[in-house]
This record gives C-alpha cells, structure tokens and sequence, in this order.
C-alpha cells in the first residue's frame, strides 16, 4: 500500500512539526484522563465514606407506627435474601448526658454488638476500648471521641443519661472516632439498656442492612417493601441528592471533553494544513503520476491516524505521572463543601481505552479537512506553485 509509505515519509521529514502535534493531542489526552480519573476517585470517595458510615438498607417502622415490634421476625426475613451479610436491629433515639457539672444532648443507639460490629465494623473506629464489652456490661457506653472531650470524661468514670423521667448512670467502656460530626453526639448502648431508657419495651426504631453487592440495594429494598409493607431505604435513596448533583457534574464535564477535542483538533488540523501548503508541488506531482483523489485522502489521513497511537502513549503516560503525585503529595479540599476530605485519582483500565479512543478520533477528524483540501487541488496548479 504506497499510501501508507508515503504517509510514512511525510512523517519522518516533518519530526518537528509532527512532534507539535503529538504533544497537542498528548496534552488532551493527559487532561481527559486525569480529569476522569479524578472524577472517578471523587465518587468513589463519596460512596466509600457514604457506604462505610451508613448500612445499605435501613428498614424503618410502618406508616402508622413509631416503632418495629416484631424485629427479630423480620430479621429472619430480611435473612432470607442471599446477598445479605448483616443485619442488625437498633433503638435510636435522643437523650442528655451528665457528668458533673457537663450536659450534653446525645444521640443514643441501642445495638446488639455483635450484631452491629458485622454491620458497620465498629471496633474498627475505636480509639480505645472494646465494642464487644457492651454485651457482656450491661450499663455501658461507647462515646463519640469529641463528645467524651466535652464532657471531659475519663476512662472508668460513670456519668448519667437522662431522657423524660428516666436515669441511667452508665461508664464509657470506649471512645469512638468516625471522622463525622456524629463524633460529637453518637452514643452506642446495649439494646436493653436503651430500651429501658428510651422506655417503649422490646422494640427497635430500626434495622440495619448490609448486603455482598451495595449496587443490589435498590433491588431488595423494592423486595422488602413489597412483602413487608415496612418502608426500606437503599444509600441511594439516602442518598439521591448527592448522586444526582455527581450526575450534575459528569454533563459539565463531558462538555469541558468536548471543548479539550475541538482544540487539540484545530492543533492537529493546523499542523496537517501546514504540512500540506508545504507539499503542494509533491502532491500535484503524485496525482501527475497517476495517484487519484481517493489515494491522496488516503496518504493524510493515514498520516494523522500513525500520530494518533504514540499521542495516546504519551499522553496515558503522563496522566498516570500525574495520578501518582497527587498520591504522593495528596490535595486537601474542604470537607464541608466537597464532602470528601482529600482529592484521589483512579485510572482504570477503561479510562486508558477511553483516552487511546479519543486520541484516534481527534487525529482522524482533524485530518479529514486537510486531506480533502489536499485531494482537490489541480495538478498543473499544485506543480506550478513553487
């Protein structure tokens, strides 16, 4: 194939000003990557800090009541779908903490331990202390770390939850640190101990839910709606506004791709347009010899096309350069307005495909015009321009 020679050719004559148009389409290439792969790490981070500070499914109360009675009935039933893996029944509710002359309003949560270690790996935020005590000490507390700060309490020393006419003086069997702002509320209590408390009986306000798929969580929640007529939310529906705003974003973005692909396009077609205007007379002589238009279309945007390969290389290369500095010097963003507390870039194999695809394309489309500019110029013209 003689197109594919000469294209070659041009190439090899022309390193410098191909080389312009390869760092162009690299540079693109780079910003797309870069841009997807944070984009990417971004929702991972939020559904990673969503799904590891929330169960998959909580299953509340009916319509028509505040609490759920039957709890350890409709555990078994929740069971009974396979991709659960957790499942533990809880009493939340608010009361005020004393110690000495500190009060405090607390949010209280009444677990089974064992049950609710399973589901939200609680031992694994305690910064002192053991969850499984609360099983075995029945007027225990696990306090949040920034709460047991501002009541200055003090490993061993008791101090009294109050709510309506009930006290219950209880010691802190550990201090719990989530990194949230239920740091400086968040109470675990046994379940009993709650319910004494809360003073409602053997009931629960809650059951919480952790399946081996998080993405099925919409499937068994529509499940256990329709057979239990008890009301299940997924994290998604929890949720919804933050995926919705992520979904926001992804249109912005794609529309910032787009605007990165006209430019390295117009750099491409540039670098193609000037390779052509400093051809004119070889290609006047080829079609001389018997070359057609189809082939002199052919020659350009094989040209284009060889740049588009060693573009993508260079460009995933430097993308992944970047996605490691940004993990050996990790961006600090403001929780409150991003949610998540640092910047992370994920590149996965899709987003290489994606960025090789993109440098094809770029190199295609902008080597279109100048290839059929080049085929319809005029012999005689194209020879006589010198």
């Amino acid at each position: 194939m003689f197109e594919l020679t000469i294209a070659w050719r041009h190439i090899t004559s022309s390193l410098r000003m191909m080389l312009i148009s390869v760092l162009s389409v690299a540079l693109a290439v780079m910003v797309i990557a870069a841009m997807m792969g944070m984009m990417e790490g971004y929702r991972e981070e939020i559904i990673s800090s969503t799904v590891e500070n929330y169960p998959h499914l909580i299953v509340e109360p009916k319509e028509d009541e505040d609490y759920i009675h039957l709890y350890r009935t409709l555990s078994d039933l929740i069971w009974s779908y396979s991709e659960v893996e957790a499942v533990s029944p809880r009493l939340v509710g608010m009361a005020a903490a004393k110690y000495r002359d500190q009060v405090k309003g607390v949010s209280i949560m009444g677990v089974d331990p064992l049950l609710e270690d399973t589901l939200m790996g609680v031992q694994g935020d305690l910064v002192w202390g053991n969850f499984s005590d609360l099983a075995f000490k029945r007027y225990s507390a696990i306090v949040g770390i920034k709460l047991a700060e501002d009541l200055k309490l003090k490993p061993g020393d008791g101090f009294y939850l109050i709510r309506k006419d009930v006290s219950i003086k209880v010691i802190p069997a550990g201090y719990i640190q989530t990194g949230t702002g239920a740091d400086e509320s968040l109470m675990y209590l046994p379940l009993e101990t709650a319910q004494r408390l809360m003073g409602e009986g053997d009931v629960v306000s809650e059951i919480g839910v952790r399946l081996s798929d998080l993405y099925a969580a919409p499937v068994v929640a529509t499940g256990l709606n329709q057979k239990t007529h008890y009301r299940v939310q997924s994290w998604q529906d929890r949720s919804r506004e933050l995926l919705n705003l992520l979904d926001t974003q992804k249109v912005f973005i794609y529309l910032f791709y787009l605007l990165i692909f006209v430019i390295a396009g117009f750099g491409v077609a540039n670098t193609m347009i000037m390779a052509i205007s400093r051809r004119t007379q070889e290609i006047g002589i080829l079609m001389a010899m018997g070359a057609n238009r189809e082939s002199i279309v052919k020659i350009f945007v094989a040209e284009s096309l060889i740049l588009g390969p060693p573009s993508a290389f260079l460009g995933c290369l430097m993308a992944y350069v970047v996605a490691k500095l940004i993990e050996a010097f990790p961006l600090e963003v403001p929780s409150e307005v991003y949610v998540v507390s640092r910047m992370s870039v994920i590149l996965s194999p899709e987003i290489f495909a994606y960025a090789v695809a993109f440098a094809l394309l770029v190199d295609l489309v902008a080597g279109l015009y100048p290839a059929y500019k080049a085929a319809r110029m005029n012999p005689v013209e194209a020879i006589a321009s010198v």
